[in-house]
C-alpha cells in the first residue's frame, strides 16, 4: 500500500478480490502438476471504488458474504488484493476475527504486551498503558488468567481496548462492536467518537443500521462484492432496508417492495403534497400519496409545538384489492435512528381497499418530542397473517422523507422523548447503624 499527501485518509479504484474455489484438494495439485484449471472462481469483491476523507467515521454494512470483511482485512494489508489501487495513509490500528493474535494459553496482561508490539509500539509503551488497557477492558478481575478461560465477548473488549489505546491515524474494526455488554458498548462507541473528534479515521463493518446512524457520517452498503448504495448514512440505510424488504418479498413469493423518497430537505416550510415523490420506480399495487400533519383545525402545519396535540393523515391510493393492509408512519432523526413508529397493524386494526380507492388513515399525535428536525415516514404493507400476526407482511411501498417539519418548545429533559416523568416524593432519613449493617 502506497500513502499520498491530502485529506483523503483512504482511496480505493476499482478493487476486485478472487479466491480460487476447488471442489477437493486434490484439484489443487492437479492444477499445478498439468497446468489446467481445476478451480471455479468466485469473487469477492468486484471494481470497488471510495474516498475515505480524513477524520471520517465509515460504516460498512451488508448481508453475509456481501465481502464486508474481505474489504476490510486489504485496506488492513493482511490480504492481497487480485486488482485495483488501494492507498492508505497513516497508522493502522485494525481489529479483526474475534482473539486473532492471541495466545489460548498466556494470560490477558501476556497478550496485551503481545497485541500492543503486534500495533507497533515499544515494550516500554505498552507497560505503561497496560493498567489503561486493562480499565478500559473492564477485565481487572480475569486479566491474570488463561485467555483459553475468556468467552468470547471478553475477547473481543481485551482486543478493542488494546487496539485503541495506540492512538491511531485509522482505526479498522470488524464487527467487534456488536460483541459485549450494553457498558462496553457504550464505552466503546464513546472512544470511537475520541478517536474521531481527535482527528484520525474509523472505518468498520456491522450489521447494525443504529450503528450506522450513531456514528457514521458516511456510509457503504456491500452487496455481492459490489456498492450498492453509498453517502448519507439516512440513504444507504433506506437502501439496506429496501434490500431486506426485497428478500422477504421473494420468501413469500410477493412483487418486491418499492422505496421512495419526498423532494423536501431539512429546513423547507410545510409538508409535500402527491408530486413530492420522487423514485426510479412507481409502486404498481398500492402507493402512499403523502404525509401530512395537521393542526386541530385541520390545516396542515410545517412546525410542532410541544404539549399540542395534531393528526398524522397517511393517504394511500390501492390499485388492487385487498382484504388486509397496514398503514403506518416512522418518525426519525435526521440521522436516521427510529424515535417512535406504529401502524394500524400495530394497533389490531383491519383495513381493506376496493380497487381504485384512496384509503385515508389518521393518527392522533400529541407532540412529546425534544426541540429538533424530525422526519416522518409513510409506508404500505400487505398483512400476511392474522391481525394480531403484525410482523408477518410483505412491503409494498415506503415513502421516506414524506415530511420533515421542525418541534419547538422549552421542555427540558435528556433524550427525544418526554415521557412526563415527575418527582412524586423527597424524603429524608437520619442514617443510621442498623441501615449501616444492612447495607
Amino acid at each position: 500500500m502506497s500513502r499520498y499527501d491530502g485529506d483523503i485518509a483512504i482511496k480505493v479504484r476499482n478493487l476486485s478480490k478472487m479466491y480460487k474455489v476447488y471442489s477437493k484438494p486434490s484439484d489443487i495439485l492437479w492444477e499445478l502438476v498439468r497446468g489446467k484449471p481445476r478451480h471455479s472462481e468466485f469473487w469477492a469483491l468486484r471494481d470497488v471504488s471510495f474516498d475515505v476523507k480524513r477524520g471520517g467515521v465509515v460504516g460498512v454494512i451488508g448481508r453475509n458474504g456481501a465481502g464486508k470483511t474481505t474489504m476490510l482485512r486489504i485496506l488492513a494489508d493482511t490480504l492481497d488484493k487480485t486488482s485495483g489501487e488501494v492507498e492508505v495513509k497513516g497508522k493502522v490500528s485494525a481489529i479483526m476475527a474475534l482473539g486473532t493474535g492471541f495466545n489460548a494459553e498466556f494470560s490477558g496482561r501476556e497478550n496485551v504486551l503481545m497485541g500492543g508490539l503486534c500495533l507497533g509500539m515499544t515494550r516500554s509503551e505498552v507497560m505503561k498503558k497496560t493498567d489503561s488497557i486493562i480499565d478500559f477492558s473492564g477485565l481487572k478481575d480475569f486479566i491474570d488468567q488463561p485467555v483459553k478461560t475468556y468467552s468470547s465477548g471478553m475477547m473481543a473488549r481485551l482486543a478493542f481496548s488494546t487496539a485503541v489505546s495506540v492512538e491511531p491515524d485509522i482505526l479498522i474494526i470488524d464487527e467487534a462492536l456488536s460483541t459485549g455488554d450494553m457498558v462496553f458498548a457504550a464505552k466503546s462507541f464513546a472512544r470511537i467518537r475520541e478517536i474521531a473528534s481527535s482527528g484520525a479515521t474509523v472505518f468498520f463493518v456491522t450489521h447494525a443500521l443504529q450503528q450506522i446512524y450513531e456514528l457514521c457520517n458516511y456510509a457503504i452498503l456491500l452487496e455481492r462484492g459490489r456498492i450498492m448504495e453509498m453517502g448519507d448514512p439516512r440513504q444507504v440505510g433506506y437502501a439496506y432496508e429496501q434490500m431486506m424488504h426485497e428478500e422477504m418479498a421473494e420468501l413469500n413469493k410477493k412483487a418486491p417492495p418499492v422505496y421512495s423518497f419526498g423532494e423536501q430537505t431539512l429546513g423547507d416550510e410545510g409538508p409535500p403534497g402527491e408530486d413530492s415523490l420522487t423514485g426510479e420506480e412507481e409502486p404498481e399495487l398500492a402507493k402512499v400519496l403523502d404525509v401530512r400533519l395537521l393542526d386541530q383545525q385541520g390545516d396542515p402545519v410545517g412546525r410542532l409545538y410541544q404539549e399540542e396535540s395534531y393528526t398524522i393523515r397517511i393517504r394511500v391510493l390501492c390499485n388492487q384489492s385487498f382484504e388486509n393492509i397496514s398503514i403506518g408512519y416512522r418518525i426519525q432523526s435526521p440521522s436516521g435512528t427510529a424515535v417512535y413508529g406504529t401502524s394500524t397493524a400495530v394497533q389490531g386494526i383491519k383495513v381493506s381497499a376496493k380497487e381504485g380507492e384512496i384509503v385515508s388513515v389518521d393518527f392522533s399525535f400529541v407532540c412529546c418530542l425534544a426541540p429538533g428536525a424530525y422526519i416522518f415516514c409513510g409506508a404500505v404493507a400487505e398483512t400476511l397473517g392474522e391481525t394480531s400476526e403484525h410482523y408477518h407482511y410483505n412491503m409494498i411501498h415506503f415513502f421516506a422523507d414524506a415530511a420533515i417539519l421542525e418541534v419547538v418548545g422549552k421542555n427540558v429533559f435528556a433524550g427525544c422523548v418526554d415521557l412526563k416523568s415527575g418527582v412524586t416524593s423527597v424524603r429524608n432519613q437520619p442514617f443510621s447503624s442498623t441501615y449501616n449493617r444492612k447495607r
